[in-house]
């Protein structure tokens, strides 16, 4: 029997996942109620205002090849305010900037020996453009997969500094096929190219709030819930100091946190997986000069500050910023580590050090100003064999959902993976309500799979 009538549904958190999420299920001719814990939508595409300027707290990247977020922008009609611009790449190694963007470049770069930098030429381009069937990557730890194809002096000299600095110790149980995807994304066009929204992913926000509201949806900020529970062929939310009754609902947040909040029946529904996230600490640094020449800047040196510094504004126009500068300095870490803890005053600090190796000539007369940000859950530290772990859609057979970062494993955890995720949840969910409520759970996935 199909449901013609319309499902009140609910969606936990207001990132990127569930802004997609309530908006393809309005769509879906669904009642909906947002739930955001904070005083602001958008999640990591959070931003800040300076000098009457809106700028983003954390750095993003958009490429061509991101076809789940891109047909969203051309759907919301900002795909004709994309501009495109070809970026570079540089290697901060022992002290010297090396561009790292060309085969030319490969040959000159000195942290490594002419054996090596032919290893890395040929293992880059087998990887890209060859190895098409990542059989077998899952279960095999990206450390040994990497020395096998590069060697040892690759391996050490380069791929186990940026493995440990993303990963921390840890990077020795992350799959291959996780990096086998995120290399094969960023390099699946001859040159490397970024794109930027006009406006930037605050628009991106803006535009789904609006058409939220314009099909009747509810976002409910600085609401955080407390409690969630099953009811009779319902889910049960707690928020505000009452409880509420949804047909069904999805949460976007990280599990870790879900996992806090589920109560009575659920609490065995809910994936138990205990995958470990590496936050981030980000220092913005305003600048009134370039700083360095490259977009995108890696940095093997021990004992250096950083683990990354991307220029935005080779990609992000001027006109966006006032004629400002925009450097973004990080650092992946536990959120109990000492670099997540550390003061402000302390990561600024090492910032001008940074910036100042990066450039000789960089003084402190250079900076407006400096603004540091934190986030707890950004990167889940994927585990071997996580393909069969990995959450499913439904939390067993109970009316909730799941659109989290913990299902995008083994695509790149960016915007445009959650895009895709939150719309091929909101489909499994309109299938399911729409079909007999006492349908195997598994049964129903199939046969959603099949209709999609």
């Amino acid at each position: 029997m199909k449901n013609s009538s319309k499902n009140n549904v609910a969606v936990l958190g207001g990132g990127i996942s569930g802004l997609v999420s309530a908006y393809r299920l309005l769509q879906k001719g669904n009642r909906v109620t947002l739930f955001e814990a904070s005083d602001e939508l958008g999640g990591l595409g959070g931003t800040f205002q300076h000098e009457g300027h809106t700028m983003e707290q954390f750095y993003h990247v958009m490429i061509n090849t991101d076809e789940h977020l891109l047909g969203l922008l051309k759907e919301l009609e900002l795909g004709d305010e994309i501009t495109w611009t070809e970026t570079k790449m540089g290697f901060l190694y022992d002290k010297t900037l090396y561009p790292f963007n060309t085969p030319l470049d490969l040959l000159k770069f000195g942290g490594l020996s002419l054996v090596g930098r032919v290893r890395t030429a040929l293992g880059g381009a087998y990887i890209a453009k060859m190895l098409n069937d990542p059989k077998g990557l899952d279960q095999m730890s990206v450390s040994e997969w990497l020395e096998d194809i590069f060697g040892a002096e690759v391996f050490a000299q380069l791929w186990r500094p940026l493995l440990r600095a993303k990963f921390g110790e840890m990077y020795e149980n992350v799959p291959a096929y996780w990096f086998w995807t995120r290399l094969r994304r960023e390099k699946g066009s001859a040159k490397e190219v970024k794109g930027y929204v006009n406006g930037g992913y605050r628009r991106i926000v803006d535009r789904l709030r609006t058409e939220i509201r314009r099909m009747g949806g509810v976002i409910r900020l600085r609401t955080p819930v407390f409690a969630i529970q099953e009811a009779p062929q319902s889910i049960q939310i707690s928020s505000e100091g009452r409880w509420e009754t949804f047909d069904s609902a999805v949460s976007t947040l990280p599990l870790p946190l879900l996992r806090q909040i589920v109560r009575g029946r659920l609490d065995q529904s809910v994936p138990k997986q205990k995958v470990p996230y590496q936050g981030v600490v980000n220092a913005v640094a305003i600048l009134k000069k370039r700083l360095q020449p490259n977009y995108w800047n890696a940095i093997v040196q021990k004992g250096f500050p950083f683990q990354g510094l991307v220029e935005t504004t080779h990609v992000v126009p001027e006109s966006q910023t006032g004629g400002r500068h925009l450097v973004y300095l990080l650092n992946y870490c536990g959120q109990d580590s000492e670099t997540y803890r550390a003061v402000d005053g302390d990561v600024k600090f090492q910032a001008l050090k940074a910036m100042k190796a990066f450039n000789p000539k960089f003084n402190q007369d250079w900076v407006e100003d400096i603004r540091v940000f934190r986030a707890p859950f950004v990167e889940p530290v994927w585990p071997l064999g996580y393909m069969r772990d990995k959450p499913r859609m439904r939390c067993g057979d109970s009316r909730l959902y799941l659109a989290t970062t913990a299902q995008c494993y083994p695509q790149v955890n960016s915007w445009n993976t959650m895009v895709g995720i939150a719309s091929d949840v909101s489909s499994r969910m309109q299938f399911d309500m729409d079909n007999s409520s006492t349908a195997r759970p598994a049964a129903a996935e199939v046969a959603a799979e099949l209709v999609a």
